[in-house]
């Protein structure tokens, strides 16, 4: 009888073990295995484990078969033989409800024992621990999946080629990979719960959005550009250089279109600027960096660390310059805020009047004014600022004084320049 009951305590135990370790496999994170492998030769062994997932979980859902058929063969038969005597005290002879009784008693303990010791108990342990639960399972599990191995592999290759034969691919260890869907959920679950700051979510956000972003979107539009012209006197030149703010000045001759270098300012200090001539100050500038309005800021943040430049003149499908990208508005679109050291212009992009409505630079984009005021104006490839938007709705660049509504928005034009909308007053209808 103390045979019987340790037997099945083992068989338990073990379904126990096999559960633990399929769930805690499936639920600790490799970065968790990371950070102690190098320490620890159980964290190893974990590590390679979760690299071979499809494997060990193959060998996991094996065990779990050996033990609970092994369970239902011997502990019901052993729960039984004990059961028959109590049965017989109690003045029962009939064999055949003896074997009914304890055949009932004894399903209904195993059962009982498999369910709670088996699997909620260790099931639950490891989706609440998974790091330890992995990396104590680990080497015991290991051991288990060498000695089985030929049988494991047997099983596999059969399942897949089954589920082959009804249409179906078998899944591998990169499928159980999460999707940038799924990511966004979890980083999303975690801002609710409050894991994740709203500047970290904004943050992980922006991202996210890096490689869908292109230069267009964020650079700085050719009729906002500081450059020089070569032509001018060079203490003109010179003067408006230091006077900028700016470390970096893009040089062109006769127009911006045709840009022959970019100004370090940091080399005017290895000249005699009170003997500078036109010939010496064109020797000093860097060559230009160019990149099409195409491409992306990933592939454009690549570029600039790989060659080492700090600006990309942005050009157009007809060779003319649309604009520029600095390594600073690839940051800012990163952190999602606007960079401002002593020398930025630290005007604001709208401003709240008395009455409740607003002050608006018309070159704010159309994403940001959207995310700022919740309006919806839709975002179109005409047009990249509410100045292109209002320009689109309108027809025609619009007057001084001219008022013009899109649903439920309200703008007019407060300042313009002959080309170009530059200030608006907006507010939202009721």
């Amino acid at each position: 009888m103390v045979i019987d009951i340790l037997v099945i305590l083992i068989l338990v135990l073990l379904n126990g073990f096999f559960v633990a370790a399929e769930f805690a496999i499936v639920k600790v994170r490799s970065t968790q295995i990371d950070t102690i492998e190098q320490k620890n030769i159980r964290a190893r062994i974990a590590k390679e484990v979760i690299m071979h997932l499809d494997a060990y979980l193959s060998a996991t859902q094996l065990g779990i078969t050996i033990t609970s058929i092994a369970l239902g063969w011997i502990g019901e038969p052993a729960i039984s033989r004990m059961i028959e005597p109590i049965i017989n005290y109690f003045g029962i002879t009939n064999p055949q409800v003896i074997h009914a009784l304890s055949f009932g008693i004894g399903f209904s303990v195993i059962t009982f024992l498999h369910i709670t010791m088996g699997e909620l108990g260790p099931k639950s342990i490891a989706i609440q621990y998974p790091k330890q639960t992995t990396l104590w399972i680990a080497s015991p599990l290991h051991l288990f999946y060498v000695v089985f191995k030929p049988f494991i592999f047997i099983l596999n290759k059969s399942a897949n080629l089954m589920l082959r034969m009804v249409g179906i691919h078998p899944a591998g260890e990169h499928e159980l990979s999460h999707s940038e869907e799924e990511i966004r959920m979890l980083i999303a679950d975690g801002r609710k719960s409050g894991v994740i700051d709203a500047t970290e979510y904004k943050l992980i956000e922006n991202i996210f959005n890096f490689t869908e972003t292109s230069v267009k979107e964020i650079m700085i539009p050719r009729m906002d550009v500081f450059a020089l012209d070569i032509e001018k006197p060079v203490v003109e030149n010179l003067k408006s250089a230091i006077d900028s703010g700016y470390t970096r000045i893009p040089v062109y001759r006769e127009s911006i279109d045709t840009l022959i270098g970019i100004l370090y300012v940091k080399d005017l200090f290895k000249i005699d600027r009170d003997t500078i001539t036109t010939a010496s100050f064109e020797t000093i500038l860097r060559p230009a960096y160019f990149a099409p309005e195409s491409i992306s800021i990933n592939r454009l943040m690549q570029d600039f660390l790989q060659q080492r430049f700090h600006m990309a003149i942005i050009i157009d499908e007809f060779g003319g310059t649309s604009g520029v990208v600095t390594l600073e508005n690839i940051i800012e679109k990163i952190v999602g805020q606007q960079i401002q050291d002593e020398y930025d212009d630290e005007k604001k992009e709208f401003e709240i009047l008395s009455d409740g409505s607003y002050t608006v630079q018309a070159k704010m984009r159309i994403g940001d004014f959207n995310q700022q005021f919740q309006a919806n104006i839709p975002e179109d490839d005409n047009y990249e600022t509410l100045a292109g938007f209002l320009n689109n709705v309108a027809g025609h660049i619009p007057n001084n004084g001219e008022e013009i509504r899109y649903q439920n928005l309200s703008f007019r034009i407060t300042k313009k320049s002959p080309k170009l909308v530059q200030q608006v007053r907006f507010a939202k209808l009721t």
